[in-house]
């Protein structure tokens, strides 16, 4: 979901493609089996997926809420969409989740129609994040959840030749987002709106080995192009900073980790 982020184009079927690669990876989906537990859809229960991108979370909801319930899947890329709805047909979830082109600033949906809203790394892109916060409030039935991850991008660190210069390519990527330490305000932003903080926790993304299909490895090329652009990083330097990172293969030599944190809130 790119809405009103700083580069709405990105979200495009390129993108879509490494996602699907980087979202197979093993903490990815080990992160999803984490936020699906701590949000506990239940059968029968309608949930709102606002940036669903390639659909993986909105296929294991509609799976979690069967039988009776159903998942919207939404996000503001065609692409996106597309990408979802060939998941839906090769799942054959089709019946059970409904794709819709829309933003998480203004939510085509009845007032307390919904029982569940997710957001998966979707808020940190949405400049106007309090309203959009505000609409999934809004559509909440009182007593539904708020499920939020987001990544702390100051908590994000490679193990490098050059620490200065791997710091500079992290916050290059950081830039990238309209609110790239957005975690620590979520629980004001659930209060203004009306929603309690229930339950957090946090699924730390650590790899001490350099595996080409991890999270760490697939960010690599993600965060030196995101450095480029928006970091003022220049590619020579850049480049330089992928092949350290690619080149440790030997035991000791590399060393990722992130935190993606999680949040569930309740409407009053």
């Amino acid at each position: 979901m790119s809405a009103s982020s700083k580069d709405p184009l990105v979200f495009d079927a390129k993108m879509a493609t490494r996602l699907e690669k980087l979202y197979a990876s093993p903490q990815v989906v080990a992160q999803r089996v984490k936020f699906r537990e701590l949000l506990a859809a239940r059968p029968g229960e309608v949930g709102l997926d606002v940036g669903c991108g390639v659909g993986l979370l909105s296929c294991e909801l509609a799976r979690e809420v069967s039988p009776g319930g159903r998942i919207i899947a939404l996000d503001n890329s065609p692409d996106m969409l597309q990408a979802t709805q060939v998941r839906l047909g090769k799942e054959d979830l089709g019946h059970c989740v409904e794709t819709r082109l829309g933003e998480a600033t203004s939510l085509d949906l009845a007032d307390e129609s919904v029982d569940f809203v997710v957001g998966v790394q979707v808020y940190s892109y949405v400049q106007e994040v309090e309203r959009a916060i505000g609409e999934a409030a809004r559509v909440l039935r009182k007593g539904g959840r708020l499920a939020i991850l987001e990544t702390d991008w100051g908590m994000c660190i490679y193990e490098s030749r050059d620490p200065a210069l791997s710091r500079r390519i992290i916050d290059g990527r950081a830039a990238h987002f309209a609110h790239p330490y957005l975690p620590r305000r979520l629980h004001r932003l659930f209060r203004d709106a009306g929603l309690s903080l229930t339950r957090s926790g946090v699924h730390p993304m650590m790899e001490t080995h350099y595996d080409p299909d991890s999270f760490g490895a697939g960010m690599v090329t993600i965060a030196r192009d995101a450095a480029i652009r928006y970091g003022g990083i220049n590619a020579a330097d850049a480049d330089a900073w992928v092949a350290d990172i690619q080149s440790r293969k030997d035991p000791g030599e590399y060393f990722f980790c992130t935190n993606r944190l999680i949040f569930v809130a309740t409407k009053n």
